[in-house]
């Protein structure tokens, strides 16, 4: 356990010459009153303070140093007999030098104490010290193969007379040697007189807190090669970069990266793939210390400390440690390297604060950040580019350095590096280094789709604003912004009779294009985008002032000649004038804007009022372009559509658009509606719903629920001056005989439109038609069709459709019997069935329920069946139990669970009084006003109870 040295060979008995050891400080206490308490106090204060639970930790350093003497691999093991704890270990054996320290205080045979001595050599223990920690144990024997001791407590008090003393002090010699294959062996007595259960309790619990130090041992002391114990034991193999602690099996439970210098030792740990860095640790001098650290690797140092083994010595350099971390970086992944960059945090304490201060210092100025082109940076000199890949740093490498490698290039690593002085590359100054670059075409389109995933936003894709971008003449032009890419070019010559002017668009070179660009400002050179550009719009104005349209007119005729595919045109062309003739005499009639003609042969104009505000575009037009690009540029052929993706009024000339726009609970988001609708001729009604079914732009936008087209057919497209809201599908019975069915071909296009009659009326002047047409005595309705429309009319009433202010009562009703009388009530329950006539029950719901009732008699303004009769039960009955047989067969057969008392009859009878008369009803159930309810008995059907004996 200690250096060697030549024992003492006069006494085999007592090799080590502990009697004249004992002799002496037994007469040092004799000859001092105060020596004894001296030497007690200050093993007292090492077991409790200075090397307090240090233990197992003192006797490794020991066992690792005596390894390292002996020149032998170190082996410890530990384990528990009863109430006793065995540390074995291979290694020097025990000297008469060690025994003499061994029984002093703060004597040691291994070296100077001196700071410079404590950092060049590679013992651990020094301070003579350390063996106290085992002073807790009543008695500690030390066997070696050179000769064994015991220290005992009680028999140092007997020695001394006295009732407390140091535990290890005395030393007496001891004939048991260690256990085969160690060369020491420690054995703590753990028990006590009063429990020996006790005594293996803590021997079992010390031997399990050893095991679980031995991982960090085996890193602490490289003279250590394993230790062992019941059911576990640990090897430490060392590889040039790592140290692994193996299990038995040889598989690895740990690995730790480890980088060196001198006596300085840093390590991370690792699972094979990723390193995991540490969040908090001690300081470790080779042993842990109690000075708390905050970095992300260990350090394991030789630094000197003070005799307790917590705190530094006051000459101890703990920066000088941070020269080995740069090499600790090496040997990381690259992406991973940041994580070993102390976070930005408060130091746990000034060691730590010196300690990340020496570190930041030295990974400043190390060339460890892996660059674009290969080599190795120090972080000032690096320039971060965020988010760049490998792609992208293939291109840029070569004409920007030096540049960050692209693990390094974005999240927390950038932000790291940034940290400790590198530069930012942002993409506006990207944008401007690339200013003097010459490459071809294709590389300019490379680089654009890597840049492509950085520009993520607004703000970073203006950083790019300014990008070179090659155009087609050779030129490289300041950003996308201005540029067009040709899709589908019409060359000059290709156009019929001539040529069209394009020339005044500038393009880029096709070979370049990336979608980036599109989103940097740049326009493709379709032809409806083409018809869009600001200077064609520019011209069209000038044309327009200087009253000159034709030449203009002809080219955007005929680029929609060449281009059938073109859509979205800019609703200004139809402004362009062309020549017109009258719609009555066919006779000339000047030039006119071509939005306000209407083709000749177009099925719009067989549908329009005659003195519709309408021209007839000149044949002669039609016959040069064809009527398609006249469509397109607003020539009425059918009904045309308004479009406007972000309306913010109603101004967009439709009839009663403001009214549609105030029925709506939100203002629209799009806006696509049918034109013109108001002056269809209504004679013309039913072609015209042909022309708007049997063309599919204008069949969407009937479909829209919301729509302004819809809501204005449902209200004023009428056939037989019936609006078609007031029309029912031929096809479906729910509202047979209330509304007459649509006669017309597309019925089932509009019903499924939603044109016709809907499940609700859509408003006041809709419902008042609906009573209207219930009250209607020449119409046939059927009470099922009745009962759902006076349901309708509550649900319309109920959602705010309508107001009671807004509907006049109707002067007949629609009863129960399907018939129509001048006067009824609404029955609010269904016991009422029973005891009124159904030519007078008005129904709300079936069944009848009152808040249905309530509202329908409201807006019918006629009473409920409770308001205008009373009624009371003629004879009187027995309560029963709510859970009788009878009530459970009253639920059952009505789905009511009676919350108040159930009353059975023998026969049911009630008396109805509509302040004339009295009349009687013999009736199945009946609730009276106290809430209680009445059944028939009759009515009931008790379950049966199963016979006691079965005949047959």
């Amino acid at each position: 356990m200690t250096s060697p040295a030549a024992a003492d060979p006069r006494d085999p008995a007592d090799p080590f010459g502990t009697a004249a050891l004992r002799a002496a400080t037994l007469a040092a206490w004799r000859d001092s009153p105060t020596r004894l308490a001296e030497d007690l106090a200050a093993e007292s204060d090492l077991l409790a303070v200075g090397y307090r639970a240090r233990w197992f930790t003192e006797l490794a350093a020991n066992a690792a140093d005596a390894a390292a003497a002996a020149g032998l691999p170190g082996e410890i093991r530990v384990w528990a007999e009863g109430d006793r704890v065995h540390v074995a270990n291979t290694g020097a054996p025990l000297t008469v030098d060690g025994v003499r320290a061994l029984t002093a205080l703060r004597v040691s045979p291994k070296a100077s104490t001196s700071p410079s001595a404590c950092a060049a050599d590679d013992a651990v223990g020094r301070f003579g010290v350390g063996f106290r920690a085992t002073s807790f144990a009543g008695r500690v024997d030390l066997l070696s193969e050179s000769g064994s001791i015991t220290f005992d407590r009680a028999r140092a008090a007997a020695a001394a007379g006295a009732d407390d003393v140091p535990a290890q002090r005395l030393a007496w010699p001891l004939a048991a040697r260690p256990t085969a294959g160690f060369h020491t062996e420690a054995v703590l007595w753990c028990g006590s007189p009063e429990s020996s259960d006790d005594g293996a309790e803590t021997a079992s619990r010390l031997v399990a807190e050893a095991l679980a130090e031995a991982p960090d041992l085996l890193l602490e002391l490289p003279a250590l090669h394993r230790i062992g114990g019941v059911g576990q034991t640990l090897t430490r193999i060392d590889r040039p970069d790592r140290v692994v602690i193996a299990d038995a099996d040889g598989r690895p439970a740990a690995t730790w990266l480890q980088a060196a210098r001198g006596v300085h030792r840093w390590l991370v740990p690792t699972d094979g793939a990723r390193i995991r860095p540490l969040e908090a640790d001690v300081l470790r001098s080779p042993t842990p210390t109690q000075i708390p650290l905050s970095l992300p690797a260990r350090l394991i140092s030789r630094l000197p400390l003070t005799p307790d083994r917590r705190e530094l010595h006051p000459d101890a350099d703990p920066a000088a440690a941070a020269t080995a971390y740069p090499a600790l970086m090496l040997l990381a992944p690259d992406d991973e390297r940041h994580l070993l960059v102390p976070a930005p945090a408060f130091a746990a304490g000034p060691e730590d604060a010196v300690l990340r201060a020496a570190i930041l210092a030295e990974l400043a100025a190390a060339p460890w950040v892996p660059a674009a082109d290969g080599n190795l940076l120090t972080p000032a000199r690096g320039r971060v580019l965020r988010g760049l890949n490998d792609a992208l740093a293939a291109l840029l490498g070569e004409v920007i350095a030096p540049l960050v490698a692209p693990v390094m290039s974005d999240g927390a690593p950038a932000r790291t590096l940034l940290r400790l002085g590198a530069q930012e590359l942002g993409l506006a100054e990207l944008a401007d280094l690339l200013g003097g670059i010459e490459r071809e075409p294709s590389w300019w389109a490379r680089l654009y789709a890597e840049l492509d995933a950085l520009a993520l936003g607004r703000d970073l894709l203006g950083e790019l604003g300014a990008v070179p971008v090659p155009r087609s003449d050779g030129r490289l032009h300041r950003g996308a912004r201005g540029l067009f890419v040709v899709d589908g070019a019409v060359e000059p010559d290709s156009a019929p009779d001539g040529t069209i002017r394009t020339d005044w668009i500038p393009v880029i070179d096709p070979a370049a294009y990336h979608p980036l660009l599109d989103r940097l400002g740049l326009e493709h050179l379709a032809i409806e985008q083409v018809l869009n550009h600001p200077a064609l719009e520019a011209e069209l104005a000038q044309a327009l002032d200087d009253g000159d349209c034709e030449e203009l007119a002809d080219s955007v005729l005929r680029l929609l000649a060449v281009a059938p595919d073109a859509s979205a045109l800019p609703s200004g062309l139809g402004a362009l004038e062309i020549p017109a003739v009258d719609p009555v005499t066919g006779e000339s009639d000047g030039v006119r804007p071509v939005d306000e003609l209407l083709l000749p042969s177009g099925p719009l104009r067989g549908v329009l009022y005659d003195d519709a505000p309408f021209g007839v575009v000149d044949p002669a037009v039609v016959e040069a372009y064809g009527a398609e690009p006249l469509r397109r540029l607003g020539a009425g052929w059918g009904f045309t559509l308004v479009h406007d993706d972000l309306p913010t009024a109603p101004e967009h000339d439709l009839d009663r658009e403001r009214q549609w726009w105030d029925s709506l609970e939100v203002p629209p988001e799009r806006l696509v509606a049918v034109r013109d609708l108001d002056l269809v001729d209504p004679a013309r009604w039913p072609e015209a719903l042909t022309l708007l079914v049997g063309d599919p732009e204008t069949a969407a936008a009937l479909a829209d629920p919301l729509g302004y087209t819809r809501w204005w057919l449902r209200r004023f497209a009428a056939l037989d001056d019936t609006a078609l809201r007031h029309r029912r599908d031929p096809d479906s019975a729910d509202w047979r005989g209330l509304f007459d069915p649509l006669d017309h071909p597309a019925a089932p296009e509009l019903a499924a439109a939603g044109l016709l009659a809907d499940t609700h009326p859509d408003d006041a002047a809709d419902a008042e038609h609906w009573l209207t047409a219930l009250a209607d005595p020449d119409r046939e309705i059927a009470p099922g069709v009745a009962v759902r429309a006076h349901a309708a009319l509550t649900e319309a009433y109920r959602t705010g459709r309508f107001t009671l202010d807004e509907v006049a009562p109707p002067d007949r009703l629609r009863t129960l019997d399907g018939g129509v009388a001048a006067e009824g009530v609404v029955v609010e329950h269904p016991w009422w069935l029973e005891v009124l006539p159904a030519e007078t029950i008005v129904a709300a719901a079936l069944p009848p329920e009152p808040r249905s009732a309530a509202e329908l008699a409201a807006l019918l303004d006629v009473p409920s069946a409770s308001e205008r009769y009373s009624v009371r039960v003629v004879l009187e009955g027995r309560t029963v139990d709510p859970d009788s047989a009878e009530a459970v067969a009253f639920t059952g057969r009505t789905g009511w669970a009676p919350s108040g008392p159930l009353i059975l009859h023998d026969e049911l009878v009630v008396a109805r009084f509509d302040g004339t008369g009295e009349r009687r009803f013999p009736v199945t159930r009946w609730q009276d006003g106290s809430g209680a309810l009445h059944a028939s008995v009759r009515w009931i059907q008790t379950p049966r109870r199963k016979a006691a004996t079965d005949d047959g």
